[in-house]
């Protein structure tokens, strides 16, 4: 059987990735205390049922203590009261793991509960090595705000939208898509002048 020419060369041009992939915060499991504790509040009760995708646990929260259950097992985290201003006190979650430092999340991954350094996640931002990616994180960012899918037609107003919103919006996908035009434009520019 003969290969058409376009698909044989699509095949020798694929890259093979060079080192493994980052591992990014969204490919955790977050266990957030502001978020726990924004719902023991409103159902008054110490035990949550946490969801995220697939994943369901349930976690109990007392005072000092925030007992978790993932992976088979328990997982119990201190929570610590740090001082701030006008003598209020913010609850934050101290890492299992030991180490000084006190945290607002913590996150499953691998087996293990600890948190974002221990984990060593990144932000998906902080993997963009040009301005040109950070420009398309932030319209993929944008367009799942409105309801779209990166590459479709802009996205529709939806129902019970606020007006004013949706064109603040659409302006500012519109100023980043120009920003990126622009910069395609000059590296031509530089490009054929060099020529």
């Amino acid at each position: 059987m003969k290969m058409p020419v376009s698909l044989f060369f699509s095949v020798l041009k694929m890259k093979k990735p060079k080192a493994p992939r980052v591992p990014v915060l969204e490919q955790a499991f977050e266990v957030n205390l502001p978020k726990l504790m924004r719902a023991v509040k409103a159902s008054g009760r110490r035990e949550v049922v946490l969801v995220d995708g697939d994943e369901h646990t349930v976690a109990v929260l007392s005072e000092t203590r925030l007992a978790v259950h993932l992976g088979g097992r328990a997982w119990l985290v201190d929570v610590v009261a740090v001082p701030c201003l006008n003598d209020r006190v913010r609850p934050l979650l101290k890492c299992p793991r030991a180490h000084e430092g006190n945290f607002q999340s913590l996150y499953w991954r691998d087996g293990e509960l600890a948190c974002r350094l221990c984990h060593r996640l990144r932000y998906k931002s902080k993997l963009a090595t040009s301005s040109a990616e950070r420009v398309f994180l932030k319209q993929f960012k944008l367009l799942g705000r409105m309801g779209g899918t990166p590459g479709a037609t802009l996205p529709e107003r939806q129902p019970r939208a606020w007006r004013k919103r949706y064109l603040d919006r659409l302006n500012r996908l519109a100023h980043s898509a120009n920003s990126h035009f622009d910069r395609i434009r000059q590296f031509i520019k530089q490009t054929a002048d060099s020529i």
